[in-house]
């Protein structure tokens, strides 16, 4: 599967987001937290026990399974998941739809939190992780059944070059399930969950998006819009982190910096979705040749 001789190619902007998200995602010692806080030691934490810290994106483990089901991922897919944080879509859909799951990712940070997690629920057969770029990804042509990306997209400003990389390893026929935040209209508020300033974000609209799309061969399925689920996620996730911060702690397994991060991202994230200036929703895309 890996592909050791693609360079892997890293942008001042890639460069940026990774250090964004090493600072912000939650760490090994973080996600046992609250499993072990309820009385499950270590040694018998089970992946669902993970699934409240380990989804970085909007709907969290709920999400994850929709896009898993409008993707029809089944029992032996092999499936790549593009940006895969500290792995907690990827176990998901090893555990519960018996895909064979490669991340990448290109924070080392997450990278290694990932891999410690994954070893630690047993499912290290079943689930592979790289660190590396999404501009450069280190396999060879057509090896996935399916590829998925979550929150993703909006990160990278070489869209021609992330799309074609997403296609490449694609197989015919095959599916391209996207799960993205896409500009809207009107005033942007920051911080943004992924960027503190205009230079850290690269949005597209969803037009923008589905035309690349078809220009690399997909078809596009219909958009399913979940920005006012979205909105709502970010309202009830201010409500969390600002509970633990009035208890001078951090929330989910964050630290109190991370959380004070958060939850400044949350608001403007909500302000965001709620006026139109961004949209989130899912794509279910199919590789035509």
């Amino acid at each position: 599967m890996n592909d050791a001789n693609r360079t892997t190619l890293v942008t001042e902007q890639g460069r940026k987001v990774a250090d964004h998200w090493s600072r912000l995602a939650v760490t090994y010692e973080g996600a046992l937290q609250s499993p072990e806080a309820s009385g499950t030691s270590a040694g018998d934490i089970k992946v669902e026990d993970l699934h409240a810290v380990d989804m970085i994106h909007m709907g969290g483990l709920a999400a994850t399974d929709e896009l898993a089901t409008l993707a029809g991922i089944s029992k032996g897919d092999r499936v790549l998941d593009v940006g895969s944080g500290v792995g907690g879509p990827a176990r998901r859909l090893a555990s519960r739809y018996g895909a064979s799951v490669w991340g990448v990712e290109l924070s080392e940070t997450l990278y290694q939190t990932a891999m410690k997690l994954t070893e630690l629920v047993g499912l290290s057969d079943q689930v592979h992780f790289q660190n590396g770029s999404a501009l450069s990804l280190p396999f060879g042509d057509e090896e996935f059944d399916i590829v998925i990306m979550q929150h993703v997209a909006m990160q990278i400003s070489e869209k021609d070059r992330l799309f074609r990389e997403l296609t490449r390893v694609v197989k015919p026929g095959g599916c391209l399930a996207m799960h993205e935040i896409f500009g809207g209209e009107g005033q942007l508020h920051f911080p943004l969950a992924w960027a503190t300033d205009r230079s850290m974000s690269a949005l597209e609209s969803l037009a923008e998006c589905t035309q690349r799309l078809e220009a690399n061969g997909f078809a596009v399925g219909d958009f399913v819009d979940h920005s006012e689920d979205g909105r709502k996620f970010h309202e009830k996730s201010i409500k969390a982190y600002q509970a633990a911060l009035d208890n001078q702690e951090g929330a989910l397994g964050l630290s109190k910096q991370a959380t004070e991060a958060r939850v400044a991202a949350s608001v403007a994230m909500e302000k965001n979705l709620r006026s139109g200036s961004l949209k989130v929703g899912m794509l279910v895309c199919r590789r035509e040749n």
